[in-house]
């Protein structure tokens, strides 16, 4: 497995725009191999419908079958991403498939946003001794800042070290399963509302 891919083809750019196909990469933050069956199950998903979306990603290029194994009669196809970081060349993305940018960035927003509610669904539903199992667990920051291009630079590895540490841990049963997004844009301030003739009356 690679370190680092930058998706440039166009036919991958659409799969990163698809929330099925961007929870099965997610799904892969151990780096352990996976079938497809073995990635329907853990994601709750049909087998059949989600088998095709793994055969269109390592179409596409983003996942490559790395064994094969015999149980049987049957033949075990394991998967995994073409790197351990997949990142987009945003540059590309809009020269080539400026239509689809918006979709392919807010594609990973949209499945965290359906694990967080399904997540937060089951804390309202659940009874007080599974509640007090969440308590400590969940985490939420935003925030700004400046930087220089050689500071965000710095930052963002620093950032990569850091999660690749935490990647590492294997699924042991002290350990519970947690999801994290993190999202790093130039901001761009609103633009100044135009005056009005109309008069301003507070009503309140």
């Amino acid at each position: 497995m690679k370190e680092f891919y930058d998706v440039t083809d166009p036919e991958a750019l659409k799969s990163l725009a698809i929330p099925e196909r961007v929870k099965i990469l997610e799904l892969f933050e151990d780096l352990e191999p996976r079938t497809a069956k073995q990635i329907a199950t853990e994601l709750g998903e049909n087998a059949a419908r989600l088998h095709y979306h793994v055969k269109e990603l390592v179409r596409v290029g983003l996942l490559e079958q790395v064994d094969t194994r015999v149980k049987g009669s049957i033949v075990e196809k394991y998967y995994q991403p073409v790197a351990k970081l997949i990142t987009v060349k945003l540059q590309v993305m809009i020269e080539e498939n400026a239509h689809q940018l918006s979709d392919v960035m807010f594609s990973p927003i949209r499945t965290t946003e359906k694990d967080l509610m399904r997540t937060l669904n089951h804390f309202i539903a659940s009874d007080i001794d599974v509640r007090k199992e969440y308590k400590d667990t969940f985490a939420f920051n935003t925030t700004e800042f400046y930087l220089t291009k050689e500071e965000r630079k710095q930052f963002l590895a620093e950032i990569s070290g850091l999660l690749q540490k935490y990647r590492e841990n294997k699924n042991e049963s002290d350990r519970r399963r947690y999801k994290f997004y993190d999202i790093l844009f130039p901001y761009t301030p609103p633009e100044p509302a135009e005056d009005s003739d109309e008069p301003f009356e507070d009503i309140d």
